[in-house]
């Protein structure tokens, strides 16, 4: 299956996508997509993976990131509103005011 198919499904009433980015990584286009509405791209670095991607521009972190999605802070949820990353403190309740 193509990731673009992927994408599309949508499960349940609730209209959410889900997509395993470990199984099926994103494209170095939606990552740089998503960057754009995260604020940057080291925002979508996991915090354990930071000392690695540490220095790297942000083309090379694009591709760095796509070849790997376990690298990627997760769960990522991208709504109308905005884009949460990760289980940071306040991240549930800026969740809440995006849905």
């Amino acid at each position: 299956m193509r990731a673009r198919e992927f994408l599309a499904r949508t499960l349940g009433a609730d209209g959410f996508v889900l997509r395993n980015v470990v199984k099926e990584p994103l494209s170095e286009s939606e990552i740089r997509a998503l960057a754009k509405r995260a604020g940057t791209m080291a925002e979508l670095v996991a915090p354990r993976k930071r000392d690695d991607a540490a220095g790297m521009s942000d083309a090379k972190l694009a591709a760095w990131l796509a070849g790997d999605g376990g690298r990627l802070r997760r769960p990522i949820v991208v709504t109308a509103k905005g884009v949460i990353l990760g289980f940071a403190a306040g991240e549930r309740e800026r969740l809440e005011k995006l849905l």
